[in-house]
């Protein structure tokens, strides 16, 4: 089935939230807290916790 290139890319931004790839931060979201989260992404804390908030819905 064929894709138009804007559904292309709305899909590309909603598999990346904050520059983090979902895959990538569910497998170290087990092992890591906060903090280390945060410094592993170069994101802010608040932004880690908005992320877990998200994920959980």
């Amino acid at each position: 089935m064929r894709q138009a290139k804007n559904e292309t890319d709305a899909k590309q931004i909603n598999r990346q939230l904050f520059s983090v790839d979902f895959h990538d931060f569910l497998e170290k979201e087990a092992t890591m807290n906060d903090v280390e989260l945060s410094q592993e992404f170069h994101i802010s804390i608040g932004d880690v916790r908005l992320l877990r908030k998200k994920m959980s819905r």
